[in-house]
């Protein structure tokens, strides 16, 4: 398999990984009809030199990934979660960063540690564009100031590792961490494989678990259906204010907040549709080749607080860096064991399923079942169609669906109570 063929084949998860490393700079990430970032290859500078090959997610896509942590870890990992060392909630002491992010504001506060201590001279973040707030842009940040620009979860495409090129051209001596969803992590160790100078200078790669890439066609949904148009958009934040937190969308003239249990957001039709197809067949939800993982502490955190992170450190050395800033109060955390942070993500054993065949649907739980339904790729397919008129009739007729889903629901609850 070909990187043409996974773009041909709408396979390609986005990460920008060939065009961070192409020795020619031949390789261009832009934003396709459907959303998605995919890259567009300049076959005048392209010399053939395969890098994009060897280092792209999909094209190296194995089910055991056992090279890969031949080559991370030097162990046969565990089958659920991957290589870890210990599992732990937490959270940032700073509370205003705390309520700011997603949940916890673990990855900033451990981020902008690193940086205070000399572990680390910049790190691989993403912000949302000052001049076009609906876009994504990957960055070096050097300062504090520079990370908390770039708090808070992303659900819109990221193609990070465009930023490579950057971390190789800088001097020699420096640090970077790096933050990434499940396949810029991959791409980046693959990358690490074929260039020794790449590893040395990356000491910290920050995983953020992945419930699947949106398409940028889903904003453009949330904000239909809350009656504001593009241009009027000044900024935008996916979480924050607590947790589980808020979508805040800011125009020249309100602020709307969209609760991520909403109808129309993470709990309806943006969280079920405007997947990226690439991520229907992906298994590694909790990041596993991170050398340290993030998520959200459902089922152990209760709702409307400030938040708490779910932590794994997958080495010995990030577990030692965590402690200490457990240690010089910078961060909470309290030790979990592996079954209690599995109860809190069954996606993580739900994802080592995929991918999903309709012969063994009854194996899966009832919770479970819209997650197959929604993950047959068609729906996918047209949620995210280039044509206009037939995307959006597809998404009225789902979202009509479950609209009636919802009332039968809240109708059956009713009836209970009584």
């Amino acid at each position: 398999m070909k990187i043409e063929n996974i773009i041909r084949n709408q396979m390609c998860c986005g990460c920008g990984t060939c065009a961070g490393i192409c020795p020619k700079e031949a390789i261009e990430m832009k934003i396709n009809e459907r959303g998605f970032y995919v890259p567009f290859i300049d076959k005048k500078k392209c010399t053939a030199c395969d890098m994009c090959n060897k280092v792209c997610p999909q094209v190296n896509k194995i089910s055991d990934f056992s090279k890969l942590n031949e080559f991370v870890f030097e162990k046969i990992p565990d089958k659920v979660i991957g290589n870890y060392v210990n599992c732990y909630t937490g959270y940032s002491t700073d509370e205003n960063l705390r309520f700011e992010a997603s949940s916890g504001g673990m990855v900033t506060q451990i981020l902008i540690s690193a940086l205070e201590e000399g572990i680390i001279n910049g790190v691989l973040v993403t912000r949302m564009k000052k001049d076009d707030p609906l876009i994504s842009e990957p960055f070096i940040a050097r300062t504090k100031e520079e990370i908390l620009s770039a708090m808070g979860s992303k659900y819109c495409p990221v193609p990070a590792n465009i930023m490579l090129k950057e971390i190789m051209k800088s001097k020699d001596g420096d640090k970077f961490a790096i933050v990434g969803l499940p396949c810029h992590i991959i791409g980046i160790r693959n990358v690490e494989m074929l260039i020794p100078k790449l590893k040395e200078k990356i000491v910290l790669h920050c995983g953020i678990f992945c419930g699947e890439t949106r398409s940028f066609i889903g904003t453009e949904f949330l904000l239909k259906k809350n009656n504001l148009k593009k241009e009027d958009v000044i900024s935008i934040k996916y979480r924050g204010k607590g947790w589980p937190g808020y979508l805040q969308i800011k125009t020249r003239s309100i602020l709307n907040k969209i609760i991520l249990s909403s109808y129309y957001y993470y709990g309806g039709l943006f969280g079920m549709f405007f997947k990226n197809n690439a991520c229907l067949s992906c298994n590694d939800y909790s990041n596993e080749f991170a050398d340290i993982s993030f998520g959200d502490a459902w089922r152990i955190e209760k709702e409307y607080t400030n938040g708490t992170s779910l932590i794994v450190t997958r080495t010995k050395f990030v577990d030692e860096v965590l402690n200490k800033f457990y240690s010089e109060k910078k961060v909470f955390i309290k030790k979990l064991d592996i079954d209690q942070f599995i109860s809190s993500h069954t996606h993580i054993t739900f994802k080592k399923k995929l991918p999903v065949k309709i012969s063994k649907i009854f194996q899966y739980k009832k919770s479970e079942l819209m997650e197959v339904f929604c993950s047959f790729p068609f729906l996918n397919h047209f949620s995210t169609h280039p044509n206009k008129t037939i995307r959006e009739i597809l998404i009225q007729f789902l979202d009509l669906l479950i609209l009636i889903q919802s009332k039968l629901i809240n109708m059956v609850k009713w009836f209970i109570k009584k």
